[in-house]
């Protein structure tokens, strides 16, 4: 009787799970089953479960899942795979045929539809629950000895820890002659002069305060040409006449205009007069001074209008005096330099939206460097840059640094820096190429010391200072420049110490030792 009972759990247990599977779609996940047949396991009679590691007799498999879902929790997770260990197929080939048997199974990737985030994505969020959560360490309120730290930045360039209290401990030797036995030599931090430079691509332009694109104010008909390409002009120069209908018109308005003014201005005076003779009224003196206020407006208009076509205060009074009508407009060189671009043709038309000539002054150009964005750190404004370009590769000109950009170049990868140069000779010429070094560090005064005396202690670069025969202190170091063989140290040396080089890793290692009491040297605490 007690073994048809328990056949009896076996085939209800299988149903339950069967059943919840046969409701759901191929790729939802057996978790929910399996939690119903839980509960119905948890409800059967006390010493009657079958054992979840006794072969099931209807999937074929031992620990079954799909009847002893508490497997789920009891085997563990599988991280590489992001599923219980329970169900997963990839780390147990006996489950394959059972799930293949439930219809539940995505050939295409060799996996169970509800575990495959190809055909389902999210389909394993499901399990996340299964997931072990993290153990938190209990603290007791002290600093931990040991940290983990993930730093984009190389060693060379990190900086010191301010919490680190490496320096503050003394290594000390059993004799002197320890430190022979075991190879350490030592050498004086040596101060030296730094020049440091750093090469980078350069293409030279106009500079953009000192360049104009001229165009005529007004459409019109070229008719005169004055200068040709590559002529200085002055500031005020003629460039290009053009015949504008335009400007004619305008200067005919301010001829009106200012007749009007005149006109109203007399007869104002008259009706003034008038009115006081009491041969007139008050409101055709009125009517006269309103007339003579729009006249007025309207010269201010048409003298604003010529303004606007590029004529000059004294020009505009010009056209009034002698009732100039001229419809020739003259384009004018703003400053002075050279005609660098020319597209006048005498008879051509002429609008303001295209520009027609253009002038630069070329005795200073701007410099466009690229600088590379793991070395921008170094690049300051007002640094001193060398310059040599194409064809004039024996010459080398110098200039400076006037603007960084705060934009990096999402393909290149690189920072636009703008220099400026002298031209006086002409030797440098928008659009060209050439080789351009940044001067970062000039001729000044640095502590150097040697690579193999700087070690990585785990938080800090180190330099180990001798303090005696038999004892050594170590140094936390803020290192700047690569020289080679030396690295520039900014901080944690003064330049008048005596260093261990061969051997500072082993003075390392019995540090690490000593923090946790397993050091071969002493180890103490400087009382300082």
């Amino acid at each position: 009787m007690r073994a048809m009972r328990r056949r009896i759990w076996i085939v209800l247990v299988s149903c339950a799970a069967g059943l919840a599977a046969c409701e759901r779609p191929p790729g939802d996940a057996p978790a929910e089953a399996v939690e119903e047949a839980a509960a119905e396991a948890r409800n059967a009679p006390a010493g009657e479960a079958p054992s979840a590691d006794a072969a099931c007799a209807e999937h074929g498999v031992s620990r079954c899942p799909f009847c002893h879902p508490e497997l789920l929790d009891s085997m563990g997770f599988c991280g590489g795979h992001g599923v219980p260990e329970a169900i997963c197929t990839r780390c147990r080939g006996d489950l394959e045929d059972a799930y293949r048997a439930r219809g539940d199974w995505c050939g295409g990737h060799g996996l169970p539809e509800s575990q495959c985030e190809a055909c389902n994505p999210g389909v394993l969020q499901q399990y996340e629950r299964y997931r072990p959560a993290r153990a938190v360490p209990e603290t007791d309120g002290a600093a931990h000895e040991v940290a983990v730290v993930t730093l984009d930045t190389p060693r060379v360039q990190r900086p010191p820890s301010l919490t680190c209290s490496t320096d503050a401990s003394i290594l000390r030797l059993a004799g002197a002659a320890v430190a022979d036995r075991v190879g350490l030599r030592t050498e004086p931090v040596r101060r030296a002069t730094l020049r440091r430079t750093l090469e980078v691509p350069a293409t030279v332009e106009y500079d953009s305060r000192s360049r104009a694109r001229l165009a005529p104010r007004a459409p019109g008909t070229i008719v005169e040409v004055r200068h040709d390409l590559g002529a200085d002009v002055a500031k005020g120069d003629a460039l290009v006449v053009v015949d504008s209908a335009v400007l004619g018109a305008a200067k005919a308005d301010l001829l009106q205009a200012a007749a009007r003014v005149e006109l109203w201005r007399r007869n104002s005076v008259r009706e003034r007069g008038l009115l006081e003779k009491s041969l007139s009224t008050e409101r055709d003196a009125l009517e006269a001074d309103t007339r003579l206020s729009e006249s007025e407006l309207a010269l201010a208009i048409a003298e604003q209008r010529l303004a606007n076509l590029g004529l000059s205060a004294e020009q505009v009074a010009g056209v009034k005096e002698r009732g100039d009508t001229s419809s020739l407009l003259t384009v004018r060189a703003p400053f002075g330099g050279t005609v660098i671009e020319l597209d006048a043709v005498i008879g051509e038309l002429a609008t303001e939206a295209t520009p027609i000539v253009s002038v630069a002054d070329t005795s200073r150009m701007w410099v466009i460097l690229d600088v590379d964005q793991a070395d921008i750190r170094l690049v300051e404004v007002g640094q001193p840059v060398l310059l040599t370009v194409e064809g004039w590769e024996g010459e080398t000109l110098g200039g400076h640094i006037t603007w960084i950009s705060s934009h990096v170049d999402p393909r290149s990868r690189t920072v636009k820096v703008r220099s400026e140069f002298s031209n006086p000779t002409g030797h440098l010429r928008a659009q060209s190429f050439g080789s351009a070094r940044i001067v970062t560090r000039d001729d000044e005064e640095a502590v150097f010391v040697p690579k193999v005396a700087v070690q990585w202690e785990g938080c800090c670069n180190v330099a180990f200072e001798q303090l005696s025969a038999t004892e050594y202190v170590p140094r936390k170091l803020r290192l700047g420049y690569d020289a080679g063989e030396h690295y520039e140290v900014l901080e944690g040396l003064a330049g008048d110490e005596v260093i261990v080089t061969q051997g500072s890793f082993i003075l390392k290692t019995e540090l690490q030792k000593g923090s946790i009491g397993a050091g071969c040297c002493e180890v103490d605490t400087l009382g300082r």
